[in-house]
């Protein structure tokens, strides 16, 4: 075989089993195979020294066979030209990614320029299908049932003394909440504004925050440390009725989240503490494709602005991680990390006077307004003195 040493395998392909099955995906091309052992044989050959491996390889499985099995590998784009490998971009996202592991790239390359359909086309579909539209929402309002009072018009603060007010903070006072932040905190964050009939998907509700499709598949669990009027305990949020349900009591939360939050003790003192999860089906029965991962923390994160927004408005100090144990908070939050996953954290408590953190070197921007309001950081007198974040 002619010129076999001038290919190389394609820099993003993965091989994967399904059903026991192998199958050669490439994210790049939003593409699969499924492929025998013969195929496999071939392919495992260009790992390698192709030529000796292939000609070794003559001794089970036809010259003519394999020949045929390289020109289709070359024509779907598993084999290509050592040149073109290395000048793709592909090929240098692989490379430059590779400190993240391969599942970073896989799903960024498999999820990028996906082939959107409109919304007839979708529709259509959707009328023809007998797939039950899935729960909106989830409720425990039976099994018991906690009222929040409705949420207060959070007058007391412009939307841009919220937004330039909004720090990251790591010291609170160990110090209750009033029961109408949190109910404020919840509302503005997953509580339901609206809902309204659709052309081809059933039901939708609307929020303060958008959704990909109006699917909303954010459920929110506020785990209550120090709130006026609530047990401490991990509860979940009715969006429906906007109302709490306690999952289980606990004396002290803390232990749970020290572990749970990987240690981050300064977070400790908050007073709630947000987990946010994903119930995949909603998303899952709209979006077909792999993109649907994005979406998901595209949604989480709309969510997640409201509460640091709507905290802030409310002078409480507010915090965000996504450095968290997810099959640990899984489980603790009774759902099972397959249907429903867990995706984010956020928190709110009383500041502590000393600020959201310190900082030597601050210098404000030249584009903020002379009479805007902004928190600074605690001033140092040196870069090694700096606190908390590094």
């Amino acid at each position: 075989m002619e010129n076999i040493h001038e290919y190389r395998l394609a820099s993003d392909l993965v091989i994967t089993y399904v059903n026991r099955k192998p199958q050669l995906r490439i994210p790049s091309q939003h593409r699969r195979f499924e492929v025998d052992s013969k195929v496999m044989c071939v392919v495992s050959a260009f790992t390698g020294n192709p030529e000796e491996t292939l000609l070794r390889l003559e001794k089970t499985i036809s010259k003519n066979t394999i020949q045929a099995i390289v020109n289709k590998l070359i024509d779907v784009g598993v084999l290509v030209s050592a040149n073109e490998q290395k000048q793709s971009k592909t090929s240098e996202i692989v490379r430059g990614w590779a400190e993240w592991g391969e599942s970073t790239w896989f799903v960024h390359l498999e999820s990028r320029d996906a082939n959107y359909r409109s919304a007839d086309e979708v529709g259509k579909e959707f009328m023809e299908s007998s797939e039950p539209h899935p729960p909106t929402y989830k409720c425990n309002c039976e099994k018991s049932n906690i009222t929040l009072a409705k949420p207060s018009t959070l007058s007391n603060m412009t939307l841009s003394d919220a937004l330039t007010l909004r720090r990251s903070y790591r010291n609170f006072l160990p110090e209750s909440i009033k029961l109408q932040e949190l109910s404020d905190l919840l509302y503005y964050t997953g509580g339901i504004l609206f809902t309204n009939s659709t052309r081809f998907f059933g039901q939708v509700a609307k929020k303060v925050a958008p959704s990909p499709g109006g699917r909303h598949a954010t459920e929110l669990y506020p785990v209550i440390n120090n709130c006026e009027g609530l047990e401490r305990g991990i509860y979940h949020y009715c969006q429906k009725h906007h109302a709490l349900h306690l999952l289980s009591k606990e004396e002290d939360v803390k232990l749970f989240l020290d572990e749970a939050l990987y240690g981050q003790d300064y977070f400790l003192d908050a007073s709630v503490t947000i987990f946010y999860t994903s119930v995949i089906d909603r998303f899952k029965w709209k979006y077909k494709g792999g993109r649907m991962y994005r979406l998901m923390h595209y949604e989480t994160t709309h969510y997640a602005q409201n509460f640091l927004l709507t905290g802030t408005a409310h002078n409480l100090g507010v915090f965000m991680t996504g450095a968290f144990k997810e099959s640990l908070v899984e489980s603790k939050l009774g759902i099972d990390g397959v249907h429903e996953v867990a995706m984010y954290v956020t928190g709110a408590g009383q500041k502590d006077e000393i600020g959201p953190y310190a900082r030597a070197g601050i210098e404000l921007s030249e584009n903020v307004p002379t009479d805007f309001k902004i928190v600074l950081p605690k001033a140092l007198s040196s870069t090694a003195e700096q606190k908390i974040l590094g």
